[in-house]
């Protein structure tokens, strides 16, 4: 009988690079795709996706989803984001299954959510935060959860590989070397598991910081649970961001900076 896997991590927070991390083992099947987008579900899992209330036809779904997955390999792996607030809905209809829950730096997951999805930094900031309450939720309840994060990921892939193979009956040995083709900041590439967050936090404005903080701040709890750190506007992040979208006059900068530090933006 096959075990199930089920990858619970954010959208734009390195699911697609945990997701063939983990594929690289001999011993999975994976779908063609997300879950929640193959085309004999779509429409049900697309509809309200985010939102607790909805309820999905999950014996039809395991159906659907068992006809794409090799049934002999011990291990069937899915992936679709909005599953981290349906453990429970989960938990009833796939037995045994096994949760692999990662997490993003939420200032570089904003960044992802307003330059993908036009997201003002508010709602951006907002769903992010959502995402690691929901998720220390699980890591917390779940009795068959192996929790990280995406930079201990990219920074130590040998050691998560290995906590996913001690994790996961079976699983066998994970490709941590290998170079992956995904998207990113950088566009469609192929690359090994590295840490991109620096980028994108460079891409994030003073003022976009100011926004996010302003709706991170009263989580500090969350923030702490996940050791991440509040990010405040400075001039070295200013600096960094203006380099990023190639503005070239210094003096300009400066004044420009002192202006969106003070919160004046004029």
């Amino acid at each position: 009988m096959s075990a199930y896997v089920f990858i619970l991590c954010p959208p734009f927070s390195g699911s697609t690079v945990l997701w063939k991390l983990v594929s690289t083992s001999q011993a999975v099947s994976f779908l063609p795709n997300e879950g929640q987008f193959l085309p004999e579900v779509r429409d049900v899992m697309r509809r309200a996706p985010w939102n607790p209330d909805t309820k999905l036809p999950w014996p039809v779904i395991r159906d659907v989803w068992h006809g794409y997955w090799d049934q002999t390999k011990p291990l069937l792996v899915e992936k679709s984001p909005p599953n981290l607030i349906r453990t429970g809905e989960i938990l009833e209809h796939f037995q045994p299954a096994y949760f692999l829950l990662m997490v993003r730096n939420p200032y570089a997951h904003c960044e992802s959510l307003i330059r993908r999805l036009q997201w003002d930094p508010g709602r951006a900031a907002r769903f992010a935060i959502r995402c690691l309450q929901q998720q220390a939720d699980n890591a917390e309840s779940l009795d068959n959860a192996l929790a990280f994060t995406y930079e201990a990921l990219t920074e130590g892939p040998e050691q998560i590989s290995r906590e996913i193979q001690d994790f996961i009956p079976g699983i066998g040995p994970l490709r941590h070397a290998e170079k992956f083709t995904v998207a990113s900041i950088y566009g469609q590439n192929q690359r090994g598991l590295v840490n991109l967050n620096r980028a994108k936090i460079e891409n994030l404005s003073p003022a976009s910081l100011t926004k996010i903080n302003h709706v991170l701040m009263p989580h500090a709890d969350t923030m702490r649970y996940w050791k991440y750190d509040f990010m405040e506007p400075s001039l070295g992040h200013f600096f960094a961001y203006v380099r990023r979208k190639g503005r070239v006059s210094v003096f300009r900068g400066r004044r420009f900076a002192r202006r969106s530090l003070s919160g004046t933006g004029k």
